[in-house]
């Protein structure tokens, strides 16, 4: 299925209104890699299985999806551990890994889609600070190089 797929246990913990207040339950053994998958995008995949597609007793089998999107929360806990909780249940996950490199090679693969660039969101604000001032607010002065940006405007569209 994947290259780079590592053997983990795959830890749960109920969400919901508790705050996450429960016990971790070991719910089984998988491996874990970061796949693009369609329509998801880049994903992480837990399957059971060999690695690398090879089969032993059992063909493997996707058991858990988590498409990975920019400002997900993953945490490297430990070493040898990553969580992550979903934003709308609240439930959360942690998959331990059998050493430190398996875990920082999955959280390598993660942390470039997970990351925002810096400049994401910038033409939509230098775009409201422009609105702003085409229609008559106050320019605003001293250091602010985003507003200096937007009063460079070349004109309406």
């Amino acid at each position: 299925m994947a290259s780079g797929a590592y053997p983990v246990q795959i830890l749960h913990r109920s969400g919901g209104n508790g705050g996450g207040g429960g016990q971790w339950r070991n719910i089984g053994a998988a491996y874990a890699a970061v796949t693009f998958l369609r329509p998801q995008g880049q994903s992480l995949v837990l399957y059971t299985g060999g690695p690398n597609g090879q089969q032993q007793q059992q063909p493997q089998r996707i058991v858990l999806v988590y498409p990975i999107l920019p400002g997900d929360a993953f945490e490297r806990l430990d070493g040898a551990t990553v969580s992550w909780a979903e934003p709308e249940s609240g439930e959360e996950f942690a998959l331990c890994f059998l050493d430190d490199d398996a875990c920082g090679a999955v959280c390598g693969a993660i942390a470039p889609v997970v990351r925002s660039p810096a400049v994401d969101g910038i033409a939509e604000m230098l775009a409201g600070l422009r609105v702003a001032r085409e229609e008559g607010a106050p320019a605003p002065g001293g250091g602010d190089f985003a507003a200096r940006l937007a009063q460079l405007s070349i004109g309406r569209r």
